[in-house]
């Protein structure tokens, strides 16, 4: 009779433990992006190594070069089906292979 009371919390708790463990945990506001992806991609950063990151933090990245080189990364929040996510962006803008300025933004977007 305990156990099927039981097992719905343990099963709650065991789900609890799985969430975001990326950078962008957390990362709700500007301010914090910007400081969760500083720390996780500093200065001179080499560019492999950056988008390594990136990539292994759930973001999908496209490079380029138009005055400088850049990585360019983007993340969304959930599933396909929620109405309303949040997106999490960053640039890296690279000189000599290594990464020389990040900027960085989030914010919500849905209908």
């Amino acid at each position: 009779m305990i156990l099927h009371r039981v097992l719905p919390l343990v099963s709650v708790l065991a789900l609890a433990g799985c969430g975001d463990r990326t950078i962008t945990s957390g990362a709700d506001s500007e301010a914090t992006w910007s400081r969760h992806v500083e720390a996780a991609v500093p200065m001179g950063t080499p560019f492999d190594s950056a988008r390594a990151i990136m990539e292994r933090n759930g973001f999908k990245c496209t490079s380029g070069a138009d005055s400088v080189v850049w990585l360019w990364c983007d993340k969304f929040s959930g599933g396909k089906i929620n109405i309303v996510q949040r997106r999490w962006q960053a640039i890296l803008n690279m000189d000599h292979g290594r990464v020389l300025e990040v900027r960085s933004n989030t914010g919500l977007i849905g209908p």
